[in-house]
């Protein structure tokens, strides 16, 4: 539902699904399809449509995983259509049709098949069609098929422009080694992601509502199944409270000494997404930074940007968008002047944070981190389309980084959102990110994730020696229980001179029990520490190698992996993990490039 371009696409395809599975070819269906929504745009009352609409409008509106689903079952002919639709509405915006108008056509079809609510399907489409509108306005050269196929890219929608075929140049000479012996003396590493703070959360509220999030004020009308939201959070789909919150910055607080770094891997603004706005979003924010900083004091906090800071969120535009409803300079300006007054940056790091939300820092000498905001690659922002050749120039700016990093003997930590692989990030940009981080592999250590709210690891292996893994990255989790888990933070051991990671304490706590006593505060245990729970001697890329060996023999280990990576949550663990979802969770922790099933296909087969 983060797509607009999906709604219509399940509309449209929901439509003329009939005649797909019939022997018409798809030359005249989708002649049918561009026929009737041409009508439809110029409300010239187009039977087929209105005819039907009230026929296969959907009994409840589409979740998030039930759109997903969607589109993976029928992903061809989505395809298809979305070309025709994208087609039909850029040749219509390109002759004059004006925005206004074009808002009403969706917010109707979308309305009309119940695919959400009207103030869902209203309040999304009217956020983003001001930037689509843009993107088609100031891309004459932009086809339908070129939208589709970066909309649609994990969906097997070829994409076939030149423009979206580019590389970054690395250096390739000889690869300048750090000698460094490695000591016994440790620092400790706090992580933290997702808050997704909802200030409307409504305790005892409803939960199962049938939009985007729940448990939210104003839904209790809705409520017909007799779910309520628990005080401290709730498995189904809802964020959670401001005292959620701070419960977990105060646990932090009180039973981690010593710690040395805390990164915070984005994400603060909840899953309201409809009905977000840039001061609502500011407040959060800053409510949530001015608690990070108030509690930890004098501890350097490392914050990276979420895709659901922005508003509408996803979209982050470029530096020479400067018209104030669709600019991202706001926030960008807001965030540097936060992290700086801070004190957890220097003053030298404004420059790229306002280019476009990554920075660099070396807390230490021989040390170095690099945020970047991969948020820029991803499918859901608009404004890949409209710059589609390295966003920001923040790759370009990365090997820079690393280079001077090499030359200065620096070992590397990278902080990103999105986890390497992440098939929502645009496929050339996964490609050229790989490939960079192939080349400094010797010298990044660890990279750090968030986005997915889920305790997992990526292995990441060699391009040429595709059997050798060279890095590893680690995901967070997340605070909100969004959907199906409970809150975690990480705990890191990390070498003090390597800054290699030696060993992650994931802490938790039971949410089904902590709404049992609202009036308490809920119960943190530890869950596992990585190194103990699978066996391991260290958590160098060879030993994760030799894991990821064992778990693709052994279903057992899966299965304890499985219930780490729902951080335990309830309903995951009673609902299981089936052999599908099993090899899924394999072939996710081996992907770490868009389109690249090398180490997928090799590791499923090992059986």
């Amino acid at each position: 539902m983060r797509l607009l371009v999906v709604y219509i696409a399940i509309a449209t395809t929901l439509l003329f699904e009939g005649a797909a599975s019939s022997a018409l070819t798809e030359e005249h269906l989708l002649a049918a399809i561009t026929n009737e929504m041409e009508k439809w745009m110029k409300f010239e009352e187009p039977r087929t449509l209105e005819e039907r609409l009230s026929e296969i409008a959907l009994p409840n509106p589409l979740r998030l995983s039930e759109v997903e689903s969607f589109i993976d079952e029928r992903a061809n002919v989505m395809c298809s259509v979305c070309k025709s639709l994208v087609k039909v509405i850029m040749g219509y915006r390109r002759n004059g049709m004006d925005e206004k108008k074009i808002k009403n056509v969706v917010i109707e079809l979308c309305t009309k098949l119940n695919l959400q609510t009207e103030a869902v399907c209203r309040g999304i489409i009217e956020l983003n069609v001001p930037i689509i509108m843009y993107v088609i306005d100031n891309r004459p050269d932009l086809a339908a098929e070129s939208f589709c196929g970066v909309a649609l890219q994990k969906n097997s929608c070829s994409l076939e422009d030149e423009q979206f075929e580019w590389t970054i140049d690395v250096d390739d000479e000889s690869l300048q080694y750090i000698k460094t012996n490695k000591s016994d003396e440790t620092i400790k590493i706090v992580q933290i992601s997702d808050f997704h703070y909802d200030p409307k959360y409504e305790p005892y509220g409803n939960a199962d509502c049938r939009e985007p999030t729940c448990c939210r004020k104003g839904q209790n009308t809705t409520n017909t199944s007799g779910k309520v939201a628990g005080y401290w959070g709730d498995y189904n789909d809802c964020d959670v409270p401001w005292h959620a919150i701070v419960n977990i910055i105060d646990q932090i607080k009180e039973h981690e000494q010593d710690i040395s770094y805390i990164y915070y891997t984005g994400d603060i603004i909840d899953h309201g997404v409809w009905e977000t706005t840039r001061a609502t979003n500011i407040e959060s924010i800053s409510k949530s930074y001015h608690k990070l900083y108030e509690t930890f004091g004098s501890v350097p906090i490392y914050p990276v940007l979420g895709n659901h800071e922005p508003n509408p969120m996803n979209e982050f535009a470029p530096p020479d968008v400067t018209q104030d409803n669709l600019s991202t300079s706001w926030l960008y300006k807001m965030l540097a002047n936060l992290w700086i007054r801070f004190g957890w940056l220097p003053e030298s790091t404004r420059s790229t944070i306002l280019q476009g939300g990554f920075y660099t820092v070396s807390p230490k000498k021989g040390f170095r981190i690099i945020a970047i905001n991969n948020n820029l690659c991803y499918i859901y922002n608009w404004w890949v389309l409209y710059e589609p050749k390295d966003p920001s120039g923040q790759l370009k700016w990365l090997v820079e980084t690393l280079l001077k990093a090499e030359s200065d003997g620096e070992y590397v930590h990278i902080l990103t959102h999105m986890p390497p692989g992440d098939h929502s990030c645009q496929f050339t940009w996964s490609r050229e990110y790989r490939k960079i981080m192939n080349r400094f592999a010797h010298i990044v250590v660890a990279e750090f994730n968030g986005h997915t709210h889920n305790d997992e690891f990526r292995v990441i292996y060699d391009l040429k020696n595709t059997t050798e893994a060279i890095r590893v990255a680690w995901n967070g989790g997340s605070a909100t229980t969004y959907s199906n888990v409970n809150p975690n933070y990480r705990v890191y051991t990390v070498n003090a001179d390597t800054y290699q990671v030696e060993d992650a304490d994931t802490w938790i706590y039971n949410l089904t029990l902590a709404n049992e006593t609202p009036d308490k505060n809920p119960v943190w245990f530890k869950s596992y520490s990585f190194k103990e729970e699978y066996e391991l001697d260290d958590l160098s890329p060879t030993s994760m190698n030799d894991l990821v060996h064992r778990m693709a023999r052994n279903n057992s280990i899966l299965n304890t992996y499985y219930a780490n990576y729902v951080k335990q949550g309830d309903p995951s663990l009673e609902s299981g993990c089936s052999e599908s979802c099993l090899a899924t969770q394999l072939c996710d922790i081996v992907t770490s490039a868009v389109h690249d099933s090398t180490q997928c296909d090799y590791f499923t087969n090992l059986n």
